[in-house]
């Protein structure tokens, strides 16, 4: 989402005028922050979870289902529904995301440290869909709230309700009208994107080869361009990433300190819970090779020139985690990187590392500009340095507490995860990784490995069925391997496991209930049982349905019957009218409840 503020956003050729004063004032927000909370102590642990719905409209006699563009009617209704509501565990925060077929929704309290707060997360999420349901079901009774990573057949025939036309200027299949009009943030960033990198940004994603599969497959759109591969699709634009939606952690530190060091662990976590959260199988209604949304979003969100582009030290602002953060782990970030203005954060006591990470930050420019914002009114906020700051889309996001809300504490964005189909997947991934946080800091975990073999493993986690196939470097004692997912999350030799350190760390727990145990041992069971491949993830799952429907014909083509047929088991799944033993067992079963007990 990012920071939200109303007014007129300027056009990329404004801001290119005003960059360099905007990122000056940024700074010294930065600087201030820095100074005012560095020695900030004693913040309780509190987390929360973002989550991106997708809006659909099934027109059953067609076989056809499509992408809603209502997220702009929906929202009013749901923040109304939200101001009525007095109790603050039962209340949801609404915000508009990138494309009007999206809302996101977060709990309007964070979840806090009691153990009990574990067991709200799968209620709190089925409470957001189904305000969301409950405003679609009034007007009809074929449009439907989902968890979808990505659209099966987006981009590509008439995938949008209200029909339009697809293509616009900038993209052959995404045409303008899927931007979400509740904010003038969202059409600021992709315009602004492709004004500043001024060159075609075609997303390249190898296509999955079946025994019927054109030799050579090319993409008819894309055949007679300079440098397009055969036995690939692309997408185009912005809008290609952006369209997808995720699952996202957010954690408060006690302090800095311990919020770098969550930070650096959590680092090399990243490309393990991709693997496992894989859900995108399907791009522009053909099967793949890659099973997750993460590299279209680093493709598409590039804002880079030509020019910049030929730069080794200048990364994509939407890519891997490019550093730790704490100078014991410097001597991993391994791939240099350029930054500016760290003589500023020396200054004020900022650690070398740490001081890398800000002049990194502050080489980009900012991408939204709201005029009436442009200059500062006062010295008592840092909306200049957090817009810059979202606007750069890592796996992992460092967050300073704001200038104007200290109790905001210092936090962590975890930000890789695709989002499940079901509420329970959910939950599972977002309590599997609060209580990792909890693990890392009591059992002094070190995880970490080399910046460059970060990045093979999450180039690796988007391989079709990674869980399965691939090996991850990981880093046991004082020694880094490759290991399979399986053995990284339930063990090998003496290594015990992520999950069974979990299960560790609940096992000495005084203050736990029974039936929040109950409910993690459900979470857990399901993060062992994929990591082992005994349940599929989404992404091998929705592969599975397309490959093994009567009217599939071997070509790596997905119809818009395969689609309907598809999108409409998700629905029947995670609204609990039927089961799937691939991706949950029917005894995974939980106790969960909307209030903390």
């Amino acid at each position: 989402m990012g920071v939200l503020s109303e007014g007129t956003a300027l056009s990329w050729n404004e801001i290119a005028s005003v960059s360099d004063v905007y990122r000056s004032y940024a700074l010294d927000q930065l600087i201030r922050v820095f100074e005012k909370y560095k020695d900030q102590k004693g913040d309780s642990f509190q987390w929360g979870d973002e989550l991106e719905f997708a809006l659909v409209r099934f027109d059953h006699s067609n076989k056809r289902v499509q992408l809603l563009l209502a997220g702009h009617e929906v929202l009013p209704p749901l923040k109304e529904m939200n101001e009525t509501v007095e109790d603050g565990i039962h209340r949801i925060a609404w915000h508009p995301e990138a494309c009007n077929y999206m809302v996101e929704g977060v709990p309007s309290e964070p979840y806090g440290y009691v153990s009990s707060y574990l067991n709200t997360v799968e209620a709190n999420m089925a409470l957001r869909r189904n305000q969301v349901q409950q405003i679609l079901s009034k007007k009809s009774d074929c449009e439907f709230v989902l968890n979808l990573a990505t659209f099966p057949r987006y981009g590509h025939g008439q995938y949008i309700h209200p029909p339009e036309e697809n293509g616009s200027e900038q993209s052959f299949y995404y045409p303008e009208i899927l931007i979400s009009p509740a904010h003038p943030r969202m059409k600021s960033v992709m315009v602004n994107i492709n004004e500043r990198r001024n060159l075609p940004a075609p997303v390249a994603i190898p296509i999955f080869r079946d025994s019927s599969t054109p030799k050579p497959f090319q993409d008819s759109p894309w055949k007679d361009k300079i440098d397009i591969q055969d036995d690939h699709i692309y997408l185009d634009g912005c809008l290609a990433g952006w369209g997808c939606c995720c699952l996202q952690v957010t954690f408060k530190a006690q302090s800095l300190s311990e919020c770098l060091q969550v930070y650096d662990q959590l680092l090399p976590l990243t490309a393990i819970m991709l693997a496992l959260s894989n859900a995108c199988p399907i791009w522009r209604g053909y099967l793949t090779e890659m099973d997750s949304r993460y590299e279209a979003v680093f493709q598409a969100g590039d804002d880079r020139t030509p020019e910049e582009r030929q730069r080794p030290t200048l990364n994509s602002r939407c890519a891997p985690t490019p550093f730790y953060l704490c100078d014991e782990h410097n001597h991993l970030n391994d791939v240099k990187l350029d930054f500016k203005w760290t003589e500023f954060f020396y200054k004020i006591g900022m650690s070398p590392t740490l001081a890398h990470h800000f002049g990194h930050l502050f080489i980009r420019d900012p991408l939204v500009v709201i005029k009436e914002n442009l200059y500062p009114t006062d010295d008592t906020t840092s909306y200049h340095f957090e817009n810059l700051n979202s606007t750069v889309w890592h796996s992992l996001r460092f967050k300073p507490p704001p200038l104007d809300d200290g109790k905001m504490g210092w936090r962590v964005e975890f930000r890789p995860m695709d989002i499940q189909i079901t509420d329970f997947e959910n939950a599972s991934l977002t309590v599997f990784m609060a209580l990792l946080t909890r693990v890392i800091l009591t059992f002094e975990l070190d995880l970490t490995i080399p910046i460059s073999q970060v990045n093979e493993n999450i180039t690796r986690a988007h391989h079709r069925d990674s869980v399965r196939q691939e090996k991850f470097h990981f880093r046991i004692a004082d020694k880094i391997s490759l290991l399979s997912i399986n053995e990284i999350i339930n063990g090998i030799g003496d290594f015990p496991g992520l999950v069974p350190l979990v299960q560790k760390y609940l096992n000495a727990m005084e203050d736990i209930t029974s039936d929040t145990r109950l409910t993690i041992e459900q979470y857990l069971a399901l993060i062992s049982k994929r990591a082992a491949g005994t349940l599929l993830t989404d992404a091998s799952w929705i592969r599975q349905f397309v490959t093994t429907h009567p009217s599939y014909k071997q070509d790596s083509v997905v119809t818009d019957e395969i689609q309907h047929d598809l999108i409409w088991k998700i629905q029947q799944i995670a609204n609990g009218h039927e089961t799937c033993p691939l991706l949950i067992q029917p005894r995974m079963k939980t106790h969960t409840n909307l209030r903390p007990e």
